[in-house]
């Protein structure tokens, strides 16, 4: 494996501070990997992933004071997972846009399962909302983020970026104008 190799070749030091991320914000990343790429074993695979990219940029880590920065660093390996997610999900997209399922190799459809075009209809709404996210300004994006797709409160959301409640309010509601601007008429 990849990672034990990595971490065979840090210091002492360097390996604690990276098995500490691992172990305190493993749930973290797994989730939003999974949230992206709905299959456990890809999930797994794209923690992994994360791990060997934070390792790649351990001095954003290091000599920091814990509680002056750790909400900095739940946003960043926060963000770090969520794009290693979704280089996953692209890769695995391409894969399998070149693989032909025979018909009695298709899955069955569930009886409860949304019909093919509205399946495609909701991809391409789920696309044009992030691409609208990703024009959004850092900070506004973290906040819309956290409490959209992670359902925290206001106040929770103030405490993870250090600023006041009103701020947060207030980048919600420029960020809701400015997608209201982006996506127009786009229905769901």
């Amino acid at each position: 494996m990849l990672i034990i190799a990595m971490l065979a070749e840090l210091d002492a030091e360097e390996r604690d501070l990276v098995l500490g991320l691992w172990e305190r914000y493993g749930e973290m990343m797994a989730a939003v990997a999974l949230d992206v790429l709905e299959n456990r074993e890809d999930a797994e695979d794209a923690v992994e992933e994360t791990v060997v990219r934070i390792m790649s940029h351990l001095d954003k880590f290091k000599d920091r004071d814990e509680d002056s920065v750790k909400n900095q660093i739940v946003i960043y390996i926060r963000a770090i997972a969520r794009n290693t997610a979704i280089d996953a999900y692209r890769r695995r997209k391409r894969v399998s846009g070149h693989e032909i399922l025979m018909p009695e190799d298709a899955p069955e459809p569930e009886d409860d399962a949304l019909p093919p075009e509205e399946i495609v209809v909701e991809r391409e709404l789920r696309e044009t909302v992030q691409n609208a996210l990703s024009l959004l300004p850092r900070m506004t994006k973290d906040a819309v983020t956290l409490f959209y797709l992670e359902e925290y409160s206001y106040e929770e959301i103030a405490d993870i970026l250090g600023i006041p409640v009103s701020q947060v309010k207030g980048r919600l509601f420029r960020a809701r104008k400015k997608l209201r601007e982006l996506l127009g008429g786009v229905r769901g």
